[in-house]
């Protein structure tokens, strides 16, 4: 396709068809594993009509909002040319005009594509990249022809929230209607060029069943998990990026009461609780609201859970901790950039809180994105590969482990006889530990009963009145 289109999609030949996903057909090209996107294909005579049609909407007075107004104007546009297209030139230009006046262009179809991950745009004629969460980066054949275009599409994204990208603003994180982050830059911060980077919105967040089920944990662990989740816990989870830290986060949430009262405080929205009773709280840069802010001002909200999206700096970590100190809630939890549990509190004490002060947390769980090459083939996995609990050493705390990742067996495995939780576990239960590890086993049945079928409101249902 010509550059007065925008975009291009580029002919691919592939070696294996590895799978179909809504927006086109994944493929294999020697090692590198590509997307096929289903897109209208246009004759060059079609092609110029399209771009004459284009041309008539920069310059029309009429709001277009919808496909029925689409519609109306390609029939206009042919009636006054007198031009008559058969209907499947008709169905295929409609298509395109749709997806350049209502939607994003040729990210259209990415971005309604609930298996994708990330959308990522690395400059102009780079092929499109997309994060399919089975097979890992995909090399897209579409691509953006110029900076403008690629300009215009994420400011046409970024519009509602008052956002644009420019000179004199070369840097935008934004969140999408649909919940999904947008992140952007260009010159003369982006020394490569304009890019930009959006992570999708999950509308169906994974379950405690649909994490064990992609081999992150086992049914053991997340047993322990649920019934540390029913007691006043405080549970930090740490891992490096793209771990899934977040949405093991949010399936954690499946195990909490209905009833309670929950406060999230993030920077960006991304957790999507089941309980009604639910207050979210976002950051707000241009009135100077921070999310130490956010965090402090839980305290007059009376939460029986306070829930912070992601520890970044010093304010915050320290705002998370007082949440724990000050006993204001049932638990408290948060995601954390640590390599092991040792190295989270490692990195909680170099931002200047006290080693006796982090006894008040409990469970340090560490989630990694693990690299493999096995046969020649690279592919990611999300492994939960420690869950620790936080000990007292006198002034001082260590992280004892209770599950360990073994690489050899590809399993996570139970190291160490909880204490300080299970404590936690016989008082709010009010049983014996003998009864406690009973209980523990019927969470795992319960867990294989409900299995990875359930969705989410359906799975946080059936774990209410288990």
């Amino acid at each position: 396709m010509k550059q007065e289109m925008g975009f291009s999609l580029m002919p691919v030949e592939y070696s294996k068809k590895l799978s179909e996903c809504e927006s086109g057909v994944i493929a294999a090209k020697k090692n590198q594993r590509l997307l096929i996107v289903k897109a209208p294909e246009l004759s060059a005579k079609e092609e110029k009509f399209f771009c004459a049609v284009l041309e008539e909407l920069k310059h029309t007075n009429k709001e277009i909002k919808t496909n029925a107004d689409v519609f109306f104007l390609l029939k206009e546009f042919c009636l006054e040319n007198l031009i008559l297209l058969g209907k499947e030139q008709r169905e295929k230009i409609l298509k395109l005009l749709e997806w350049e006046t209502i939607g994003e262009s040729i990210l259209t179809p990415l971005l309604h594509d609930q298996s994708f991950e990330e959308i990522v745009i690395n400059g102009p004629k780079k092929p499109i990249m997309v994060y399919h969460a089975s097979f890992g980066w995909l090399a897209a054949n579409a691509c953006f022809n110029s900076e403008e275009k690629i300009r215009t599409i994420i400011n046409k994204m970024a519009a509602p929230l008052g956002r644009q990208l420019s000179y004199h603003v070369p840097l935008l994180n934004a969140v999408l209607k649909d919940g999904s982050r947008l992140n952007a830059s260009m010159n003369p911060v982006a020394f490569s060029g304009i890019n930009a980077t959006i992570r999708k919105f999950k509308e169906n967040p994974l379950t405690p069943a649909d994490i064990i089920k992609h081999g992150t944990i086992e049914k053991n662990a997340m047993a322990f998990l649920w019934l540390a989740m029913q007691t006043s816990c405080s549970i930090l989870i740490c891992g490096n990026t793209g771990s899934g830290k977040t949405t093991t986060l949010n399936s954690l949430f499946c195990f909490l009461p209905k009833e309670e009262r929950i406060v999230v405080a993030e920077e960006t929205p991304e957790l999507l609780l089941p309980q009604n009773h639910t207050i979210k709280l976002n950051t707000a840069e241009q009135v100077n609201v921070s999310l130490s802010t956010l965090v402090d001002n839980t305290f007059r909200m009376r939460p029986d859970r306070v829930i912070v999206g992601e520890i970044r700096n010093k304010e915050e970590a320290t705002a998370f901790v007082n949440t724990m100190l000050a006993g204001q809630a049932k638990g408290s939890y948060a995601t954390f950039h640590a390599e092991s549990a040792t190295e989270a509190l490692q990195r909680l004490v170099s931002f200047g809180i006290e080693e006796r002060t982090l006894a008040a947390l409990d469970l340090i769980v560490v989630q990694k994105r693990i690299n493999l090459i096995e046969k020649g083939a690279r592919k990611e996995e999300r492994k939960i590969v420690e869950i620790c609990e936080v000990e007292k050493q006198e002034n001082r705390v260590g992280a004892k482990k209770l599950f360990e990742y073994n690489f050899g067996e590809k399993k996570l495995e139970p190291r160490t006889c909880s204490e300080r939780v299970m404590e936690k576990i016989c008082r709010t239960f009010l049983c014996t530990k003998n009864e406690a590890k009973k209980m523990l086993e019927e969470k795992e049945g319960l867990l294989e009963k409900i299995g990875s079928k359930a969705r989410f409101g359906d799975f946080f249902d059936a774990a209410e009145n288990m």
